[in-house]
């Protein structure tokens, strides 16, 4: 008899846990801005303390403007942003949660750089070569892959509703800069030389000052709906 009513209640308190953990899944859209452009994404709370997140999000930003010794670069910021987070809640009724995952980010920087000290760009044999005749046509891009991510969050996914979200992390960053001298002036008997040095040792420099950071910060605030 005890064997039986031991049997009854520990099948009771499973069937109470299973119940519990198999609460009523629920389904939030955000739409948000921040640090990675506007964005937007679909959450499945499929569990007490676990959701599957979905998201995208970009900008373009064209007023690139970024001076390296006697170079100054004018450009644009192209910003796409798709992400996949497993976010686990600690606290049922609560909206905070820890989010880990993975990114791929493609963020790309086009950029043309052109001398601006106070000479002319280089003096050759008492040739004179003004900035206008030589440039720099520059590319670069933050990630080129499928990228780590870790963050906090708020979302009131638990109930039915309009509500707050809110995320912060970062993920991994791998800059690569490509510099190819262009313009007239390469046409003259020795400046190509001096031209393609000046374009590896800033590609140096400009590689050396992105990977100072090695992580893009994320930073992110909007309102989401959960169904």
């Amino acid at each position: 008899m005890r064997r039986i009513a031991t049997a009854v209640i520990t099948g009771s308190l499973l069937l109470t846990t299973s119940a519990a953990a198999m609460a009523e899944d629920h389904w939030s859209v955000a739409g948000s801005a921040g640090t990675t452009g506007l964005g937007a994404n679909v959450s499945w709370r499929f569990h007490d303390h676990f959701a599957l997140t979905a998201g995208y999000s970009g900008y373009n930003y064209d007023d690139l403007d970024h001076t390296n010794g006697d170079v100054t670069y004018k450009g644009e910021v192209d910003m796409d942003i798709y992400s996949l987070k497993l976010d686990v809640y600690p606290w049922v009724n609560s909206g905070f949660f820890i989010s880990a995952g993975a990114v791929k980010p493609d963020i790309q920087l086009r950029a043309v750089g052109r001398y601006t000290g106070d000479e002319t760009f280089d003096d050759l044999g008492g040739i004179s070569i003004s900035a206008d005749d030589a440039r720099l046509d520059g590319h670069g891009r933050l990630s080129n892959g499928v990228e780590p991510y870790l963050g906090i969050g708020w979302r009131n996914s638990s109930k039915q509703g309009l509500g707050f979200y809110a995320e912060a992390g970062a993920f991994w960053i791998d800059p690569s800069v490509s510099l190819t001298p262009r313009g007239d002036a390469l046409n003259i008997p020795g400046v190509r030389p001096i031209a393609e040095q000046e374009a590896r040792d800033q590609e140096d420099d400009l590689r050396d000052d992105l990977n100072k950071y090695n992580v893009y910060p994320v930073a992110v605030i909007g309102v989401e709906y959960t169904f």
